[in-house]
C-alpha cells in the first residue's frame, strides 16, 4: 500500500479568471443613501397622550422613548443605535434592529410616529 504524500500546491485548485478585477466583487451591495437606515420617523406631538390612552409594551415603550430623548426626530439607524448603546432602556437578548423591525408598523398605525 502507498502512503499519500504531503499536500503540495500544483495549481489544480487555483481558478483561472479572464478579468482578474472579477475577483474582488463579493456580491454584497453597497448601502444606499435613500435605505431604510437613512429614512427619518418623527416622534408624534400627541404621542405621550396615545401612550396613556393606549397602553404598548416595554420595548415599543423604549423605542418612543429614546426618539424623545434624539430630540423627536431621527434617522432609523440613528434610533437602532441608540437603543443598542448602553444606558439604552431596552433589555432583551433580541437586536434592537429587529425590536425596531417587530415594532415599527404598529407604531406607525397606532400614529405614534410619523415618517
Amino acid at each position: 500500500m502507498t502512503k499519500v504524500s504531503k499536500p503540495s500546491a500544483n495549481g489544480a485548485t487555483v481558478t483561472k479568471t479572464v478579468d482578474p478585477k472579477a475577483t474582488a466583487s463579493c456580491g454584497i451591495p453597497a448601502p444606499r443613501p435613500n435605505g431604510r437606515n437613512n429614512r427619518k420617523v418623527k416622534l408624534a406631538d400627541n404621542a405621550a397622550e396615545l401612550l396613556a390612552q393606549y397602553p404598548l409594551p416595554a420595548q415599543a415603550q423604549a423605542i418612543l422613548y429614546v426618539l424623545d430623548q434624539l430630540g423627536g426626530e431621527a434617522t432609523i439607524g440613528q434610533v437602532i443605535e441608540a437603543l443598542a448603546s448602553d444606558d439604552s432602556p431596552l433589555a432583551t437578548v433580541q437586536s434592537p434592529a429587529r425590536i425596531w423591525t417587530f415594532y415599527a408598523k404598529r407604531l406607525r398605525e397606532g400614529h405614534y410616529l410619523q415618517d
